[in-house]
């Protein structure tokens, strides 16, 4: 349907109802009703969309079958990373999942940025700003962690894989030079996450072998079950620094081990991200992070459509 296409165009392009309106000189809810196949765009607003999607009106009309199930998203990441393969799926991966979930915890490079450190190995600096080295670091340490985990996807999570993840995202930082830090190892002194008190350092490496044992016990993996173990993870914060960042890429690899579309939380949606974990991790409601999630993993979908699914 053209307004199921509509929409994952948009998706593909991190933009919203509003921003496509404003392109288009209507309003949200005219796109919202194009996107639920009430509505049809007419000509001048085909080839505004059209133009802003970078496609052709006829690309934009033509009817085409489209089943993620049948895709295998872990052996095109892999492939696309071997050849070094530019503005595709893997390359748009790594630059949307840095910058966003570095963003979250407070990172101030752009995206950007973000893309010129990926694509140039250089910074694209703005006159009289200062940038934090570690903000540099952490992203382009990153990169490396998108590829450390995409050559471990498909073997079964550990905690010495998770403590690999830390010490990757770490390295070189001034974290890393900090004793008491720990980096690739749990934490020594408490933290907390959003109000809430977190597992203590003593007691860390027996949650996260609960949480493991749990995990490596159910017989079928979906969605929810990641989730769960990404709360359930984010709870007990076993590093210094670097949970969230962690937690994250850990749901990315198992959504890809378990051949479920994964997910990346987007820095925009980080406040809905943040009211999920908090309801699930205290009791309150489960359906606020699970629901943020899935409409995560319908945009990496919509990413996944817009470079694979027309070829």
């Amino acid at each position: 349907m053209l307004g199921e296409k509509i929409k994952l165009y948009r998706e593909s392009k991190n933009m919203t109802q509003h921003e496509v309106a404003e392109v288009l000189g209507v309003k949200a809810a005219t796109i919202s009703k194009y996107e639920a196949g009430t509505l049809e765009p007419n000509i001048e607003s085909l080839k505004k969309l059209a133009e802003l999607f970078n496609v052709s009106v006829d690309e934009l009309l033509k009817e085409n079958d489209f089943d993620i199930s049948k895709i295998n998203i872990l052996e095109i990441l892999r492939e696309q990373k071997s050849m070094k393969l530019k503005g595709n799926l893997y390359h748009n991966t790594q630059i949307t999942f840095a910058y966003n979930t570095n963003h979250i915890e407070g990172s101030k490079l752009t995206e950007e940025q973000t893309r010129y450190i990926y694509e140039t190995n250089t910074l694209l600096a703005e006159k009289d700003s200062i940038t934090d080295l570690d903000d540099i670091l952490e992203t382009a340490n990153h990169f490396k962690l998108v590829d450390y985990m995409l050559d471990v996807a498909d073997k079964k999570l550990t905690e010495e894989m998770i403590k690999e993840f830390h010490k990757i995202l770490k390295d070189g930082t001034s974290d890393s030079r900090k004793d008491w830090f720990n980096v690739g190892e749990y934490k020594k002194l408490p933290n907390e996450v959003g109000g809430l008190k977190t597992t203590e350092p003593k007691n860390v490496e027996r949650d996260m072998k609960k949480l493991l044992e749990w995990y490596e016990s159910l017989k079928e993996v979906t969605i929810k079950e990641i989730i769960e173990f990404h709360a359930g993870f984010e709870k007990i914060h076993p590093f210094q620094d670097g949970n969230g960042r962690i937690g994250r890429i850990i749901a990315f690899k198992e959504c890809l081990k378990n051949d479920i579309v994964p997910f990346i939380i987007l820095d925009r949606d980080k406040l809905f991200y943040y009211r999920g974990l908090n309801q699930y991790q205290t009791g309150k409601e489960k359906g606020y992070l699970i629901d943020t999630c899935l409409n995560a993993q319908d945009q990496y979908t919509g990413m996944v459509k817009y470079y694979i699914g027309n070829k």
